[in-house]
This record gives structure tokens, C-alpha cells and sequence, in this order.
């Protein structure tokens, strides 16, 4: 970096959280009946709002609902936290270009930790742009 090199501060994302009792990332992605939206920056994790969707899942048989519903819900979000989820969604959450992180934790920590990752995540892909061997 030279001495003209401005830093910004990195921006806020969007991370939304199956949680089943809006304390703990806690949900499996397809049992989720909303996703608790966050918005996060270096400092803190926001609730934004509780945006309800259609369980992907129904029922003892997990019959798959429509999950392109559900993804279409979560576009404006960097990722989605949850406890567990299966490989199909899993796939095109990622397709649609949401990170999937499953973890459990209080929410707090598992947004601001995986806000941490990716800023890291970011900022060795602008390095490797910049320094291409």
C-alpha cells in the first residue's frame, strides 16, 4: 500500500439465520418457517427483520416444497446461517450466489464470526487481483 492508498471500512452485508427460538442458529434449512435478517458490519449484527417463508420441508416424509421460493427470499443476503441443511439446497443457494454456513451457535457470535471470515475472504481475493503471480 502506498501512502495515497485510501481504506474504506469494508461494507455491510446482509445474513440471514434460521434459528428456532431466535437465539442460537438452531434450524435446519428446510424445517425454517423464517429467516431472521441481519445486517452486519465490523462492529455489529442488526436484526433487520424476521422474513417468513414456506418450510422446504413437510412433514415425517421431508416431501421437498418450493425451494426457489425460499432462495428467491434470501437474494439480497451474502449468506445464510443455519444448523444443517441438505446437499440440493445447499447447491443452489450457492448457484444464486449465497454462501451456506452451518453452524450453531448464539447468533451473534456465528454472524459477527462469519462477517470476520468473509471481510479475510475479500480481502486476500482484491490481493491476488492485485498480484497476480
Amino acid at each position: 500500500m502506498t501512502a495515497s492508498t485510501v481504506v474504506k471500512p469494508p461494507p455491510k452485508i446482509r445474513v440471514a439465520v434460521a434459528s428456532k427460538d431466535k437465539g442460537l442458529t438452531n434450524e435446519h434449512f428446510g424445517h425454517a418457517r423464517e429467516f431472521l435478517i441481519y445486517e452486519v458490519d465490523t462492529h455489529q449484527a442488526q436484526l433487520l427483520e424476521n422474513r417468513p417463508v414456506k418450510p422446504y420441508c413437510h412433514g415425517p416424509e421431508g416431501g421437498p416444497g418450493d425451494l426457489s421460493e425460499n432462495i428467491a427470499a434470501l437474494s439480497d443476503c451474502t449468506a445464510v446461517l443455519v444448523a444443517k441443511i441438505g446437499a440440493l439446497p445447499e447447491s443452489r443457494l450457492q448457484e444464486a450466489g449465497i454462501e451456506v454456513v452451518q453452524v450453531y451457535n448464539t447468533i451473534e457470535t456465528a454472524v459477527l464470526d462469519f462477517y470476520s471470515q468473509w471481510v479475510e475472504k475479500s480481502i486476500q481475493s482484491i490481493e491476488r487481483q492485485d498480484n497476480p503471480d
